[in-house]
């Protein structure tokens, strides 16, 4: 079962140490909409290190035989004022949040319902499942949000063995985010 709860650790992989919390250089478009991605699992933020640094590469601004990054590590410190939604499985409902977030035009409804939470977790669309997404947001299954296309990508999705990801949507809640530590990683020595 998904949760969050006072004190755990929680991971950030990039290509640099992240020990303030800046949500203007966050980008919209995320599986939760803009925000501040940590996970629980350590090897889920390892795994995104190269990802990370890899787009920083294409993009000219790291030299191109970088093979160093950090996992941030947070102990969170909730509060009974924040609102928390946690997706338990990628159902209908996380498929239909997480298209109306990576296609700002889907489900525009659904971005105003969720815009109220503090931190919105699930599992997350990862490489295998950003596939499957992207044809489901393109109309390749059917009509998104039809009974036809959901049962396709929901179907394409069940296989995948998806981790955890929460979104801090705002400058409040990243207040209960308290930096530990930043572990530096070269992903060429795994």
């Amino acid at each position: 079962m998904l949760t969050l709860t006072d004190g755990m650790l929680l991971y950030h992989g990039s290509f640099t140490r992240v020990s303030q919390i800046d949500l203007d250089k966050c980008k919209a478009g995320k599986d939760f909409g803009r925000g501040f991605y940590v996970t629980s699992s350590y090897k889920q933020a390892q795994n995104f290190v190269p990802l990370s640094v890899n787009k920083q590469v294409k993009e000219g601004k790291l030299p191109p035989d970088t093979t160093l990054g950090y996992i941030s590590v947070f102990k969170l410190h909730l509060t009974s004022e924040t609102s928390v939604h946690l997706f338990q499985s990628a159902d209908r409902d996380w498929l239909h949040f997480v298209a109306s977030s990576r296609r700002g035009t889907l489900f525009p409804d659904l971005r105003k319902q969720y815009a109220a939470f503090d931190i919105i977790g699930g599992k997350i669309a990862n490489d295998q499942t950003a596939r499957t997404l992207q044809l489901y947001t393109t109309g390749a299954y059917g009509e998104p949000g039809s009974e036809q296309a959901d049962s396709i990508a929901i179907t394409l999705l069940l296989p995948n063995r998806l981790e955890d990801q929460f979104c801090f949507c705002n400058g409040k809640v990243i207040q209960s985010l308290e930096f530990i530590r930043s572990d530096c990683y070269d992903f060429n020595h795994i």
